[in-house]
């Protein structure tokens, strides 16, 4: 059942709240092995510059000649670099998508919804880990930065400002103020900006978003930030995004006009389906480029286990 009549649409403080025991029982540390990923009481497995030494290997392309290790060099007559496994004080950053084109679900929740739970997860696994979590929020018109913190007081306010931004949305949707079918090209590409500012070097950072305004600015904010930080970007996607429904006559509406389409028609079924692939193709060649885990986020997903799974040092050590 239900705890509302809008659950899955709107969002309230109290379901956000409520994910925290979830949290707590993906027990980040031991099952999946995700505490490496987050800041807190623990040694984490990702390699990077810190404060503790981990091993000497072979000098590869683009590693930082600061840590060459001159003594192993001399002896062996090859160039070794040292590494190091990253400090236990990493900051944890969310940049998240709130566009209107997120709005929609066929299944469980709205894109928009999933995304705001996923955030929750994340900003409550920090808490409980004892770690300083941030971010960028944005939709088509604004922009929100929520400085890191590891305080439940300052975890609660970033869920609080999330959730009436969500709303807000929602609202202006039902109003037919706002066009869903339109968002600023800008605003994916100024919220990176925003988080080159705000995150230190060494920090983990989530992104979460449909990836529609993949501009070639962003790539360029998205690189310079993967130089110094570890990022996982999450894909908000539904089950209609990959395939239309059975064939048939449907009504579609964007909020201010209605139409109906026919799934039969033609070859629709099948250039829609490769359509879909090829973007999804499109960004995973982007992210690997830039050497970040991409990951899909349906609307049917376990969120839990998703992101647990996806942070594992095993999938994202380079």
């Amino acid at each position: 059942m239900q705890p509302y009549p809008n659950f899955g649409v709107n969002l309230t403080v109290d379901e956000l709240l409520s994910l925290r025991q979830q949290a707590s029982v993906l027990d980040l540390a031991s099952k999946y092995n995700v505490s490496s990923t987050l800041a807190g009481g623990y040694r984490s497995k990702f390699r990077g510059r810190g404060m503790d030494f981990d091993e000497v290997r072979l000098y590869q392309p683009g590693d930082d000649i600061r840590n060459i290790d001159w003594r192993v060099t001399a002896r062996t007559g090859k160039a070794h670099t040292k590494l190091f496994k990253e400090e236990r004080e990493r900051p944890v950053f969310i940049l998240l998508d709130q566009s209107p084109n997120l709005f929609f679900g066929s299944k469980n929740a709205f894109k928009s919804v999933i995304a705001a739970r996923a955030v929750a997860l994340l900003v409550w696994a920090c808490i409980n880990a004892g770690s300083r979590i941030g971010g960028v929020l944005f939709d088509d018109k604004n922009h929100l930065e929520h400085r890191p913190s590891g305080r439940r007081k300052e975890a609660l306010s970033f869920l609080k400002k999330l959730t009436e931004r969500h709303n807000r949305v929602i609202e202006r949707i039902n109003s037919g103020t706002i066009n869903v079918a339109q968002s600023a090209e800008s605003s994916f590409e100024q919220s990176l900006g925003r988080l080159r500012r705000l995150a230190k070097p060494g920090s983990l950072i989530y992104l979460f978003s449909d990836f529609t305004q993949m501009s070639k600015d962003a790539q360029r904010h998205l690189g310079q930030l993967c130089r110094h930080n570890d990022i996982q970007a999450y894909l908000l996607t539904d089950p209609l995004d990959h395939h239309l429904p059975p064939s048939g006559y449907y009504s579609v509406t964007d909020g201010q006009q209605v139409g109906r389409i026919n799934t039969g028609e033609g070859q629709m079924q099948e250039r829609y389906f490769k359509s879909y692939q090829q973007r999804l193709d499109d960004l995973n060649t982007i992210f690997k480029q830039q050497k970040i885990l991409f990951q899909e986020l349906t609307t049917s997903d376990d969120l839990a286990i998703v992101l647990a799974a996806a942070n594992t040092p095993r999938v994202i050590s380079r």
